[in-house]
């Protein structure tokens, strides 16, 4: 593995570049089945008249897409299984808010998700199901963490 690079790219055509920089121009068209024209075309700004949607814009457009039709789970799947290359998972950004009105109500919120995560190991699923049941569970206690903690915090507990 080569040393890590500072790179700058922050719009998707500017990734692309920076990509067949580092990859060089055949590379690129054997990955993405394009002629260089087309591999210039995914590489070139938005304002230039040659530009066209790459295919980090149309992942994105596919992604938010089967989100708004409740697909949530297919995405996050997809996306695990890109961020697999490099020994990533995705996380969820926002805050976990609990949903239940006491701290009683969250953890028994926190069985079914649990139990659930076991019968998916005891039937012998498939690993990614139960790394994703997993994440479920642990997001489930993690809302009654934060309740936890909101309730010391009113309750004026250490």
């Amino acid at each position: 593995m080569k040393p890590k690079r500072t790179n700058n790219a922050t719009h998707t055509w500017e990734m692309m570049q920076c990509s067949r920089d580092v990859l060089g121009p055949t590379s690129m068209q054997k990955i993405f089945s394009r002629g260089q024209s087309q591999i210039n075309r995914y590489c070139s700004s938005p304002q230039h008249e040659d530009h066209q949607r790459n295919p980090l814009d149309r992942l994105h457009l596919l992604f938010s897409m089967l989100d708004e039709e409740g697909e949530r789970e297919l995405v996050i799947a997809a996306l695990n299984h890109l961020c697999a290359s490099i020994g990533y998972r995705i996380q969820e950004q926002l805050n976990v808010v609990p949903d239940k009105l006491t701290v009683e109500e969250e953890c028994l919120d926190d069985y079914p998700e649990k139990v659930e995560l076991d019968r998916l190991i005891a039937c012998n699923a498939a690993p990614e199901l139960v790394r994703r049941q997993g994440e479920h569970t642990c997001r489930e206690i993690m809302e009654t963490v934060a309740s936890y903690e909101a309730h010391c915090k009113i309750n004026g507990t250490k």
